[in-house]
């Protein structure tokens, strides 16, 4: 598994806090299992994201059954969506048809997949070592 790597060691920057970087395998096992586990659930989360009132907002469409992974999907979504939120309000403010705005939507948001997978890879270390160790 490829992603797991960076995952690992993401978790690893975050147990060691006052420490020197650890390498990968000195991560607290207990740690380093939690990484698939979260990462899986997190693969089966769907959300939805849109504009209510002034604020960008995230609901949960298919849960992972897990509320803190489903809140770790909604921030990612979130965070990465906010930078690009002008661009897409312009899209969908702007002319053309209906499918047009769709296409050009999908597009933009295509292009936040690095943004959620530093996201993504961020919270599900950081929720990783928060089990591992309780």
């Amino acid at each position: 598994m490829s992603w797991l790597a960076p995952l690992l060691l993401i978790a690893a920057q975050a147990t060691a806090a006052a420490a020197p970087a650890p390498t990968p395998r000195e991560i607290d096992p207990k740690v380093a299992a939690q990484v698939p586990i979260i990462a899986g659930k997190l693969e089966q989360w769907q959300g939805t994201w849109g504009v209510v009132g002034s604020k960008l907002a995230c609901r949960t469409t298919r849960s992972s059954g897990d509320e803190e992974i489903d809140a770790l999907g909604c921030a990612s979504t979130i965070a990465c969506v906010k930078t690009e939120l002008p661009a897409l309000k312009a899209i969908a403010d702007g002319a053309g048809t209906e499918a047009d705005k769709q296409r050009r939507m999908g597009e933009k948001l295509a292009t936040l997949q690095p943004c959620m997978r530093e996201h993504r890879g961020h919270g599900i270390a950081e929720l990783a070592v928060k089990r591992g160790r309780g």
